[in-house]
């Protein structure tokens, strides 16, 4: 769906959300992302009162198609009664311009958000100004179709109920959540763990992670070499040098970068059995 990602503030609010989410996860001291996001989404901003409408429809769930498509109507004139059009441009131009500043916006904006057909619909539809009635269009009966779809799960009822605690139960609840992911893959080797770790940071910067996987690889394929003169099973010793065949044949593709890395944590697994053999 065409677009401007620099003009979508729901985008835009979502990847900096996402950033410091990422920050929290490496334990930086203080979040550039978080900074901004207090700077340019103050209550009093014209992007704070952008992003709440954005809020309005991915909250929103009807049963019925004519309720659903009354309250995006409802948000459209909203919108043109509560934005100040001259005032949104230029707290969006200070808004990039500070991400500019601090991140590389290439980087920034390369990081895959699940729902950004959704916020591109909404802004096509809120903000539109009818110069394309067919985008108008498709982007209307996709916010209705997200709005009427059933896909309400126990796990998203869950998360519904948490925003609308206050943040100290927030940030009880988030840290009880990272304790039980540190007892959970306690197991796992430092490497498996950086493997992980590189990939959650991929959330807000997808560019790297292709770099370092091939680096990884390479790294697993030296250290497997390595270890070969000291397995005396011949039959292991073929079964090892096929999987070093194997690493070294591993096409990195961004698109199956999950099974890359399940892959890759699966032969760091069979680096480390292969280490125990033969101490």
């Amino acid at each position: 769906m065409k677009h401007s990602k620099y003009r979508n503030t729901g985008l835009l609010f979502e990847l900096l959300t996402r950033q410091i989410t990422t920050d929290i996860l490496n334990n930086e001291s203080s979040s550039k992302a978080s900074a901004i996001l207090k700077k340019h989404f103050n209550k009093k901003s014209q992007l704070f009162k952008e992003n709440q409408l954005f809020n309005v429809i991915l909250e929103s769930k009807f049963k019925d198609e004519n309720k659903a498509s009354h309250l995006v109507e409802t948000t459209q004139k909203a919108y043109s009664r509560v934005i100040n059009q001259k005032s949104i441009k230029l707290e969006k131009y200070n808004l990039i311009k500070s991400i500019k500043e601090n991140f590389n916006l290439d980087d920034f904006f390369k990081s895959r958000v699940t729902n950004y057909r959704l916020l591109a619909a909404i802004h096509n539809v809120i903000s539109e100004n009818y110069d394309n009635p067919v985008v108008t269009s498709k982007s209307h009966f996709t916010l209705l179709e997200y709005m009427t779809r059933k896909t309400e799960t126990k796990e998203s009822e869950i998360l519904a109920s948490l925003r609308k605690e206050n943040k100290d139960l927030r940030h009880i609840t988030y840290k009880i959540l990272v304790e039980k992911f540190n007892n959970k893959y306690k197991s796992l080797t430092k490497e498996q763990k950086d493997v992980l770790r590189e990939y959650i940071n991929n959330i807000s910067n997808s560019s790297g992670l292709a770099d370092f996987l091939e680096g990884r690889f390479k790294d697993i394929s030296f250290n497997l070499k390595k270890q070969l003169p000291k397995i005396e099973d011949k039959v292991i010793k073929i079964k090892i040098k096929e999987c070093i065949n194997l690493v070294n044949n591993t096409k990195i593709n961004n698109a199956e970068s999950t099974s890359n890395v399940l892959k890759l944590m699966r032969f760091y697994q069979l680096l480390e059995d292969v280490k125990n053999a033969t101490r």
